[in-house]
């Protein structure tokens, strides 16, 4: 292995674990005295705890290890590589601050910064392209053998979390491990996919030529033109594409509007856009 390659797997490994010991924080520190459970397996690892006594981390370990052996078999090497490395970082971690308690007299802080730190540090585990085992493995396996999305998949699986929650704690308590959920996965979101979202834009149009001169010379936006047919008609046509700021929406329908009132505008949303005056390809 070169230094390169070794320099790589350091830096990932260090993320994960930074990752993990972050969420175990918030794990240890906010969730468990106020019975509110994480996503996943850890979640059950949390229920185990709560209601039997089990200790977590041992937990997370002994549920993990069916889904290994099959993801070993079903899934890329490397991704069950450095899961396997986010599991046991994330029961060394949850053993690590067993002690730490972050107190707090609100419950809404208890959710949001409880939330907010268990996203965080999931997220890092998510940008070194791994995982802590459990439900995601089995989102993958799911993926890839039976066609159902990871959210899908994600979702159900949360859905039982929190349908356990309501029977051993109560309606409200399942509640109030749904929004911490929604906390978690709002702060994944936004530290996956950055804050900087764009409208991608396809525009049907008989004018592509007046159209697309006044998007770059009124908007400084660049288009692509795409050769098209209406199924309908069977006339030739244009579709021009371009990336704008959601600011920009609005001068765009004018400028369209005035010059091809007939046109047709598909906009969409667009999480995160490289290349081209836009993010740099190799920031991610």
């Amino acid at each position: 292995m070169d230094i390169e390659r070794m320099r790589t797997l350091m830096k990932r490994i260090a993320m994960i674990f930074i990752g993990t010991l972050i969420s175990s924080i918030s794990i240890n520190g906010l969730y468990i005295p106020n019975n509110i459970l994480s996503g996943g397996f850890t979640g059950i690892a949390i229920l185990l705890n709560l209601s039997l006594g089990f200790d977590i981390s041992l937990s997370i370990l002994l549920l993990n290890i069916p889904i290994f052996i099959l993801g070993y078999k079903l899934i890329h090497r490397e991704y069950i590589f450095y899961s396997l490395v986010g599991m046991i970082s994330l029961s060394l971690c949850l053993t690590l601050t067993k002690g730490v308690t972050i107190h707090s007299n609100q419950m809404l802080t208890t959710l949001l910064l409880g939330g907010i730190l268990n996203g965080l540090g999931f997220a890092l585990v998510f940008k070194s392209e791994g995982s802590t085992g459990g439900n995601d493995i089995i989102a993958k396996i799911f993926q890839k053998r039976y066609m159902y999305s990871i959210a899908t998949v994600g979702f159900a699986f949360n859905i039982i979390i929190i349908s356990l929650s309501a029977i051993f704690f109560g309606i409200d308590m399942a509640i109030t491990t749904l929004v911490a959920m929604y906390v978690t996965s709002t702060t994944i979101k936004y530290l996956m996919e950055g804050l900087n979202y764009k409208r991608t834009v396809l525009i049907i149009t008989s004018k592509e030529g007046p159209v697309s001169e006044a998007i770059n010379r009124e908007m400084r936006r660049g288009c692509t033109l795409i050769k098209g047919m209406g199924s309908y008609t069977q006339k030739n046509t244009y579709v021009l594409y371009t990336v704008i700021s959601i600011g920009q929406l609005g001068a765009l329908k004018r400028i369209v509007s005035k010059i091809d009132p007939q046109a047709l505008i598909n906009v969409m949303e667009s999480h995160m856009v490289f290349g081209n005056g836009f993010l740099n390809i190799h920031d991610e």
